[in-house]
């Protein structure tokens, strides 16, 4: 019996420490935390502290990140021993190109601000959010209340430490596998590349950047402008805005719409994670050198609990500017033109008659500062009309700006033979490469015919015989004198004898001097002062209407007929300064030629701008140009 009540003790013991096994197998099965499969969203959730007083206000904060819907209708669950003050949620959106591969994120950050009205320990939550048509949770968070006045300061204490210390927790491990996040705030949505030392302003801020201080006179520049907002407070809106000014600089905007809302990144700033919206991004050229500035942008907040001053200012921005090197610069290169562009063309027909016309397209397209105006190769014989410009430029290659220009041409040709009409170079800055080069195209050839149609008579050399009469068909019957003339009335014989001869040298004469006239009048109707005289009269009438881009058109034919009247120079093809030079090298004052040569310039670039030019600036350089006009007549 001995022996059978010990192997009984030893049976109760082996089952009584099997049951206690099994408890505790099952208690590690349902607390041990489930595996995380791939499509599971990330959820956090943080207080700003776990210990508080009386009367203390505690702001809850829950963020999700879901790559397959929407995170939406957030709640708080239980808030017992706390009063719901109010509430924020901030929906956001990014998209990552990874190997090729896009990726969507989804998320929502909401932040509950509850005050504290019992003494206790609470547990708040778990807090619910719908994902997709599934629920799901995070937390419950453990919060302290203790009597009014009683608690700690409101210090940097860590949002994951469910006791508020650093003392041993036995449920330490259990609470992080629920509350605690696996990785820093920067990796759950902060943007590394936006993030700030410390903010510019309290709860919301702007902020500038440029991507390059030091560029050559022409080069893109690229502004962007950004508002932080704190994600634990409610957006505040935004009125009376000003918009940033870049007065030495060429502004053009790298999206369709400035106004049109854009996805909300997220980044830390001071250790706080913060919204980012991008608000504006430009691309400036400049136009001259030296350090030039973008003003700040500026806008006031419209709802916002913070205390001072609502107004809110970017950062002033300075840009070193130089002109590109001398060295090794090309013939024709225009100060501005910088980027990489490539320029095509297209002639048709290639077979015409004389005084016909031909269609040339030229398109120059590429990224940088594409130039607003062509140069075709002046020829005699050949005569270009105005061309017709049309662009499609903006944002291309990312944040680069460009597109193309195709300027449409009508060339009249008045000489017969194989025309070769040349080629097309337009030299440029290429700021990537650090060095010069050259868009260029070949015109060809265009056979040009003589016209079955006769040319008109002011062409043609004069008639010496126009005057005289039609000869007779026939001779008509002779009847013999009644007397001899001569012997009769001698003098009247002679006189009728050399009539004749004098006639037709009168007749001559006459006729030399009709031809005389004829070839004066026709180098009058042709000549350099009557071209002048015609172009100041249609510069004149353009003055007085209200066409601005027509006035610069006729301010520089005028410009150019009255070099070649006074000073003959063609300046029609020349740049960069060599107007000037040609001018100089003619014997016209050099202050007189660089007037001569800042008119043309100023007259091309505001006719062939994208905007519309200023008519009181027209009118202006026109003042200057009548000026100009009658100084080389003087010194003709």
């Amino acid at each position: 019996m001995t022996g059978g009540r010990r192997v009984a003790a030893r049976v109760d013991a082996w089952r009584w420490r099997g049951g206690w096994l099994a408890l505790v197998l099952s208690a590690l099965v349902l607390l041990a935390p489930r595996r995380a499969r791939a499509d599971d969203p990330e959820m956090t959730a943080t207080v700003d502290t776990q210990r508080l007083g009386v009367g203390e206000m505690v702001r809850l904060s829950l963020h999700v990140a879901s790559s397959r819907h929407q995170p939406q209708n957030a709640q708080p669950g239980s808030t017992g021993g706390f009063t719901v003050m109010g509430s924020s949620s901030s929906p956001s959106q990014q998209i990552t190109i990874t190997n090729g591969r896009m990726v969507s994120q989804h998320g929502l950050d909401t932040t509950w601000t509850l005050r504290a009205d019992k003494v206790g320990t609470w547990m708040v939550g778990p807090l619910t959010v719908q994902i997709g048509g599934s629920g799901y949770r995070a937390g419950p968070i453990r919060i302290v209340v203790v009597p009014a006045g009683q608690g700690p300061p409101r210090g940097r204490t860590s949002p994951f430490d469910p006791f508020g210390s650093g003392a041993f927790d036995p449920f330490r491990s259990l609470l992080d596998s629920l509350d605690a996040p696996s990785r820093p705030a920067e990796s759950y949505g902060g943007d590394p590349k936006l993030a700030l030392d410390a903010p510019l302003g309290p709860v919301a801020f702007l902020h500038a950047t440029v991507d390059t201080t030091s560029v050559v006179v022409g080069e893109q520049v690229t502004v962007t402008m950004y508002i932080y907002s704190d994600t634990a407070a409610r957006d505040p809106g935004m009125v009376d805005v000003h918009e940033a000014t870049a007065a030495d600089f060429v502004k053009k905007p790298l999206f369709e719409d400035d106004n049109s809302d854009r996805a909300v990144s997220r980044a830390m700033v001071a250790g706080r994670l913060y919204n980012v919206r991008l608000l504006r991004k430009w691309a400036l050229f400049p136009l001259r050198a030296g350090d030039l500035v973008v003003t700040p942008m500026e806008l006031v907040l419209q709802k916002t609990r913070a205390t001072g001053d609502p107004s809110r200012k970017s950062e002033l921005l300075t840009i070193h500017v130089t002109e590109p090197p001398a060295d090794h610069r090309p013939p024709g290169y225009l100060l501005g033109d910088v980027g990489r562009f490539q320029l095509t063309s297209d002639v048709t027909p290639r077979d015409i008659e004389e005084d016909g016309a031909i269609g040339v397209s030229l398109t120059l397209q590429g990224t940088g500062n594409l130039p607003a105006m062509i140069t075709p190769p002046a020829q005699a014989g050949i005569e270009w009309l105005t061309p017709e410009v049309h662009e499609k430029v903006g944002a291309v290659q990312g944040d680069h700006f460009g597109g193309s220009r195709t300027f449409g041409y009508v060339v009249r040709l008045h000489k017969t033979g194989d025309i070769k009409l040349g080629s097309i170079r337009i030299p440029y800055w290429d700021p990537a490469a650090k060095r010069y080069d050259v868009a260029q195209t070949d015109l060809g050839v265009v056979t040009v015919r003589a016209g079955a149609t006769p040319r008109a008579a002011v062409d043609l050399p004069p008639d010496p015989f126009a005057m005289l009469p039609e000869a007779r068909p026939q001779m008509g019957a002779t009847r013999p004198p009644r007397s001899r003339l001569a012997e009769t009335r001698p003098t009247l014989f002679w006189l009728a004898l050399t009539a004749t001869p004098l006639g037709f040298l009168a007749f001559s004469g006459a006729s030399r001097a009709v031809r005389a006239l004829r070839e004066r009048a026709a180098r009058v109707a042709t000549s350099p002062e009557t071209d002048l005289r015609a172009k100041v009269s249609a510069a004149d009438r353009a003055a007085r209407t209200d066409d601005a881009r027509a006035l610069e058109a006729a301010t520089a034919r005028a410009l150019e007929a009255a070099t070649v009247a006074y000073a003959d120079v063609n300046v029609r093809d020349a740049r960069g300064g060599e107007a000037a030079r040609r001018l100089v090298d003619a014997g016209v004052d050099e202050a007189l030629a660089g007037e001569i040569e800042a008119v043309l310039a100023d007259s091309q670039a505001a006719r062939f701008s994208p905007e519309a030019p200023d008519l009181a600036s027209a009118r202006g350089r026109w003042a200057k140009a009548k000026g100009a006009i009658h100084e080389l007549r003087r010194g003709a």
